[in-house]
This record gives C-alpha cells, structure tokens and sequence, in this order.
C-alpha cells in the first residue's frame, strides 16, 4: 500500500511539472517576435537559369519560422554582373511582430528593407553580393601534350595561376592572362613525377581566387627532360623564366623555397629573403647572392672557402668535395689546406 502512495505520489509531481512546462512554453510562445537572425546562402553558377531553389533560408532565432521566398531576378540565366535579390517571408507563431530594424540579423545577405504585413507575414528583401565579386572554379585540370598545361575555364576569370611540382617540390609558377592553357616545357628539366595545379583569378578583384584544381600525375624519363633542356637551353644570368612568370606580386603568399625560372630561392614567413649571406635551414646553411638566389659550388667568405652541393645548395661539411680535384672541407665547412 505504502509502494502504490508513493507510484500516486510521484506520478502527480510529474504531472504536476509537465503542465509547469507546458505553461512555460506557452508563456515563451506567446510574447511578440521582436528578433530576428536569418542565415541565407546562395548556390549560384553563371550561364545557369535563375531559379529561387540556388538559396537557401534559415531561421536561427526563436518565435517565427520560414515561411516562403521569391527571386526577383526574373526568368533567364545568371549574368556575370547580377545582383541577386530574394524576397523572403517569416511567420510568427502567434502572427505578431514587434521586430525593428536594429533586430535584424541577416548573415550572407544584406536586408535592403524589411516590413511587418499586418496578421499575415514579416516580409524582407535580402541582397546578395553582386556575381561580378565572385569567380567560378576551374573544372578540370589536364596536361594536354608531355609538357602543356590545360583546364577548363572559370566563370569571371581573368587570369589563371598555374604552380608545377615534381616529386612534390614546386618548380616554378606562372600566370596566363585569359587563357585555358600554358607551356611549361622549360620548368620540366629533370626526370621524376609532375604534376600541376591551378586556380582562377577574379577579372575584377585579384584578391578573389577559387580553389586550386589539381592535374593529374605526368612521368618525365631522362630523354624527355634532356630533350626539354635542348629545346629551352639556359639563358646568361638567371635562366629562361617564361613570359607570363609572375615575380614578386605573385609569390607574396608563398613561403619557404621557391624556385624561379631555374634558380632556388628562399622567403621566410615575414616576406624577408637573405641576400649576400648564409642562412641557416632545417639543419643546413645555404648561401644566397645579392638578389636573394641560391649559389652551389665554391663560395668565398671572410678569407676562407665553402662548397655548396650543386644539387641540393647545402654547404658540405667533413668530405671530399665533388670539384673534381679531390678538395676537403672540415667540420666547419672551410676547405682544408
């Protein structure tokens, strides 16, 4: 009897806090919807017809819901300089709102003006940021000959930037200005692995890239490389660098060994590089000329002689140089007399 009291007992405090909540809820409910945070997204692709399901809508604040949405840009296809706008409707779940327009929130979109229909909806026309400021991504990445770079082209692309690697060390980069395609024969000089990757550029901001698209892996044997170094011979002072070779404005994000044209140089995180002087790098000194190259072979300083390795531009250190005439540097790095 006294197990049954307390099953009776505690089945009314339960309900007892339910219809609690219940009124809580209600209380919450109730009030008038004087905040709004919307979050809106936009899937838009140039030459595709304009439709009101490229965006998407949802609420993130309490008391009202989305309700419906109609695009303003009527029929046809998106244009490269459309400003997308989108009317928008929000119900409240009492159908009250008291929201002003410091209440509103609007995240990937501008609310341009915003008004409550009285009984019926909370009514806002978003902005979305014009399809000029924006750029397509680069589809495909291909090589369309053993030492020609293709792609497919990108929407408001005014240049494309191409970066090669071989056995994963970049080997070069260039820009090619309103073009699908590059030579890159003279940065393919040495058998191994290639590949390449590239990205568009916005025709109107240049700080407005899209994802780098990587190429498929290209095989380089000794005979294609010699052949590619017979057909871009080395030039006096700092080697073949292609037209379209973009120099310092381009290798500004760009950190760690760089190689430019066919000469190695080195940009520490600060944008800073050597010049005229060792720098000291994962556990190797290397020595840099006056315009921020790396030097291989023998090096004189302060009255002694280095040898860098013509292959890697480290310093040897305790070994017979490969000069030919049987040389030894000591620990130090100094020839030995």
């Amino acid at each position: 009897m006294k197990l049954l009291n307390k099953t009776v007992l505690l089945s009314l405090a339960l309900g007892i806090m339910t219809l609690a909540a219940s009124f809580a809820s209600l209380a919450d409910d109730g009030g008038p919807v004087d905040r709004i945070v919307l979050e809106a997204k936009a899937d838009i692709q140039v030459g595709k017809t304009r439709s009101v399901t490229d965006f998407s809508f949802t609420v993130l604040s309490e008391g009202c819901e989305f309700w419906g949405a109609d695009l303003m840009n009527k029929d046809g296809v998106w244009g490269n300089n459309d400003i997308p706008r989108v009317i928008v409707y929000l119900r409240s779940d009492n159908g009250d709102f008291t929201v002003t327009r410091s209440g509103i929130r609007v995240d990937g979109a501008e609310c341009e003006y915003a008004y409550y229909d009285a009984g019926l909806m909370y009514v806002m026309q978003l902005r979305f940021p014009s399809l000029e400021t924006q750029v397509g991504e680069v589809g495909e990445a291909l090589w369309s000959s053993s030492t020609t770079a293709a792609w497919s082209p990108a929407y408001n692309a005014g240049d494309y930037e191409v970066e090669i690697y071989c056995d994963g060390r970049l080997q070069g980069a260039v820009t090619c200005p309103a073009a699908t395609s590059c030579e890159l024969g003279s940065l393919i000089r040495r058998e191994g692995t290639y590949y390449f990757r590239v990205r568009a550029v916005n025709r109107k901001d240049k700080l407005i890239k899209s994802a780098w698209r990587d190429s498929a892996s290209l095989t380089v044997d000794s005979a294609a490389a010699a052949a590619n170094c017979a057909k871009y011979p080395l030039q006096p002072g700092y080697g073949p660098v292609p037209a379209a070779m973009v120099t310092e404005p381009y290798y500004k994000d760009m950190y760690g060994w760089i190689l430019e044209g066919v000469r190695w140089w080195y940009r520490n995180a600060d944008g800073s590089y050597t010049t005229d002087d060792w720098q000291y790098i994962d556990g190797q000194w290397y020595y840099f000329d006056s315009k921020g190259y790396m030097v291989t072979g023998w090096i004189d300083w302060n009255g002694k002689s280095y040898y860098c390795d013509p292959d890697s531009g480290a310093m040897l250190v305790n070994t017979v140089v490969p000069d030919g005439l049987g040389r030894r540097v000591d620990s130090t790095g100094a020839m030995m007399e």
